[in-house]
Parts: structure tokens; sequence; C-alpha cells
């Protein structure tokens, strides 16, 4: 398995709320874990993928973190199952669908940027 780089994102793609790249993947794990029990590291990493880049394609996604299209394809299944994220076609695009976030799945990084506010007081 490859890790996603984690880094921080740069300003052009990532929300202006959310800097994942300054928690611990230990948080963000946890936090996703209590969201979706059984969630795997692979689907947190497309997760993250998603909330860094806003809404993007499934070939966005499989380039950020290095899983194949098919992969993605599988994981953005469960996270939409789950409520988390929401896939629907491009209006730009007929072929091509976008994922983003849903209002659930907007409540993680909010949740963990509240944290990261309180400790930093």
């Amino acid at each position: 398995m490859r890790m996603a780089d984690l880094s921080a994102p740069d300003e052009t793609t990532s929300p202006p709320a959310l800097n994942i790249g300054l928690m611990s993947y230990e948080r963000v794990t946890a936090e996703m874990r209590k969201a979706l029990p059984g969630i795997t590291a692979e689907q947190i990493q497309t997760f993250i993928a998603v909330v860094r880049k806003g809404q993007c394609s499934q070939t966005e996604i499989s380039k950020a973190t290095g899983f194949t299209r098919q992969a993605v394809s599988r994981h953005i299944a469960k996270l939409v199952r789950a409520g988390l994220l929401v896939q629907r076609r491009d209006p730009e695009s007929g072929r091509r669908r976008v994922v983003r976030l849903a209002a659930l799945g907007r409540l993680i990084p909010a949740t963990l940027n509240g944290v990261s506010r309180r400790a930093g007081k």
C-alpha cells in the first residue's frame, strides 16, 4: 500500500477551513473510524483527497492517492453508501463523474478543525 502524501496541501486545491497536513494521521483515522466502523486506510486516503481537492473526478483522486481507478471506484462507492461523499455526473461532461463531500462528510473536517483550534489555545 502506498501512503498518500499527507503533507500540507497547497492553497489552490485545499478548502481554506481545513489543513489536514497539520493534523496527525492518527487523529484523522480515529475520527473517520468513529463515523464509519470498518473503514480502511485506503478509504480514508480517498476521503482526504476529496477534502483537499473539493469537487473532483475519480481520475484526480487516483492521481492524488496512487490507487488504481478501479480501487478508487470501490472506495468512493463505500463512502457514498456511508453518506460521506456524493457522486454525480459532471454538468460540463456527460461521461465524467465528479465526487464531493456530502453534508455528513463535511462534519468530519469541521470536527477535526475545531479540535485542532481548541488544542492550539
